[in-house]
């Protein structure tokens, strides 16, 4: 018998007697989409853009999508006082952030910067019938992974019921 014959012959003696040797039978993980992250491309108008119409689509392409793209776009010193995503989850589904989430409609204001900060409103439609005005404050971050990117600081309820039309 040839030598490489003698090499094979265990390997082959395992894969008789042993069924499913040698195949493994491991699901493929199906890879998550990847979400909108932080850009050096991106300006104020950008980021809010990206989470408002994120939280209105929040389970495309999955469960919550929406939120994480959300805490993506957090700040380090956001997600320091909101974090971890599980804890962001909660807060964005509460009923002071909730009527984002799935929301039908929702109109922009002009962005206002002054200087590394800016500001930016967003007239937002529920899914309810309810229409609420949030402001998002933005930082133009200035160290670390992010430098140069603009990311959210903060964001609360400015009024429900709207805000004249002026305003927008």
């Amino acid at each position: 018998m040839p030598v490489a014959n003698l090499v094979l012959a265990p390997a082959l003696l395992l894969a008789i007697l042993l069924p499913g040797a040698g195949s493994a039978t491991i699901a493929p993980q199906k890879p998550q989409p990847a979400l909108p992250q932080p850009s050096l491309q991106h300006q104020p108008a950008d980021v809010v853009r990206i989470v408002v119409e994120a939280l209105a689509n929040n389970d495309k392409p999955f469960a919550d999508a929406g939120i994480a793209t959300t805490y993506a776009f957090a700040s380090p010193a956001n997600k320091a006082s909101t974090g971890p995503l599980a804890k962001f989850t909660r807060m964005v589904k509460s009923p002071a952030y909730g009527i984002m989430v799935d929301h039908l409609e929702h109109e922009f204001s002009e962005v206002v910067r002054m200087g590394d900060r800016a500001y930016q409103m967003v007239r937002i439609l529920g899914a309810s019938g309810a229409e609420v005005v949030f402001a998002f404050r933005l930082g133009l971050q200035q160290d670390g992974d992010f430098a140069g990117m603009w990311m959210t600081d903060a964001v609360w309820r400015v009024a429900s019921g709207g805000l004249p039309a002026a305003a927008f």
